[in-house]
């Protein structure tokens, strides 16, 4: 069994490998050089990093029950990463972003380029629909590992295509959540705690897992062990992304800090100040939401995060989130290699600063 550092490097070049060639073989259709350079350029953004826990988490289940094609099994899981290409590129346009993992996004690639050239008309536009376009571009290409697939039993690929739609539709409907939360003064914790099922429980974790499984047993019967381990880690990897976005060091996240409280978005730590907090630090946090902070405004809002004990709460609830997981994996039917390769996982987790 790979750690999830060792298959990285093993995944990486498979994926490059896709990449390279499908990318190759579309752009045959066009001279258009500036087409050309950055629908390439997309692959260099999809290398430039990623923890690779969608396929893992499902490269683990495959194996746990009793897959035994690991090479071909990884190549179908490439689509986990390409349809979560598809889901960054489309969410950098929604977030306005401008990098990611430390290099431009689509969208501000495209438009530096079209200023560069000084070409006419609406550039911020057009640079945005060809960053869309780019991401429906992926998502024709993870679907496409799927219907083309010859590797595996039509039964076990039906059933794993099927759990691969349901994340799809979860994870869209998901950020629909995660966009419409934005326009709200507040957020009740029951809606972030959908959100968070959705968009990254059920998409990161629940999902995964299930493709992984079906790809080796139709009849895995594990799907309340991935939903309710997948639930813990991805309520945990939520309030993860959420505390790092007010303490962590923005040379390691590779983007600034309190980008929730620029983009106006309700997590577990703005709704606990909301909840419990005092009336100053509530108004003071209703004051700053969905305005880019100068540093000593950035300082008083984490201090109200700090002050208020919304950071502390929370890191007690990721603890939880990961014990309550670690209890689930311990009375699972998962023979001790395959528990053990779960608990390294929890510990990854548990370091991570980004």
């Amino acid at each position: 069994m790979y750690s999830l550092k060792e298959f990285k490097e093993v995944f990486d070049p498979v994926l490059e490998k896709f990449l390279a060639d499908r990318i190759e073989e579309y752009l045959t259709q066009t001279s258009d050089p500036f087409i050309k350079e950055f629908v390439q350029y997309s692959k260099r953004l999809t290398l430039s990093g990623g923890k690779r826990i969608r396929p893992y988490i499902a490269y683990v289940m495959y194996v746990a029950m009793g897959g035994k094609d690991i090479e071909n099994a990884i190549k179908l899981f490439i689509s986990l990463e390409i349809v979560h290409m598809f889901a960054l590129i489309h969410d950098d346009v929604m977030d306005k972003g401008n990098t990611r993992h430390g290099v431009p996004t689509i969208h501000h690639f495209v438009s530096k380029k079209l200023k560069d050239a000084k070409r006419s008309g609406d550039t911020e536009n057009n640079s945005e629909a060809q960053a869309i376009l780019v991401g429906d571009l992926f998502f024709s290409w993870a679907m496409e590992i799927f219907l083309d697939n010859r590797n595996f039993p039509i039964e076990n690929i039906t059933l794993a295509h099927d759990y691969f739609y349901k994340m799809v539709d979860e994870v869209i409907l998901g950020q629909m959540l995660d966009i419409d939360i934005t326009t709200r003064e507040k957020a009740e914790e029951e809606l972030i705690t959908e959100k968070t099922r959705l968009k990254t429980s059920r998409y990161t974790f629940v999902r995964p897992m299930e493709i992984g499984a079906s790809l080796a047993n139709t009849t895995h019967n594990m799907d309340d062990f991935c939903e309710s381990l997948g639930t813990k880690l991805g309520i945990a990897f939520q309030m993860q992304d959420d505390l790092l976005d007010i303490i962590g060091d923005p040379k390691v996240l590779e983007k600034a800090v309190l980008r929730d409280i620029a983009d106006h978005q309700h997590t577990f730590f703005t709704n606990f100040i909301l909840e419990r907090g005092t009336l100053e630090q509530k108004d003071t946090l209703l004051q700053y939401l969905g305005k880019e902070l100068n540093e000593n405004q950035q300082q008083e809002v984490i201090k109200i995060f700090s002050d208020s004990g919304a950071i502390e709460n929370g890191k007690k609830m990721i603890l939880q989130n990961l014990e309550d997981a670690k209890v689930i994996i311990s009375r699972s039917s998962l023979g001790d290699e395959y528990k053990q390769i779960c608990y390294d996982l929890i510990k990854v987790m548990q370091a991570r600063q980004s």
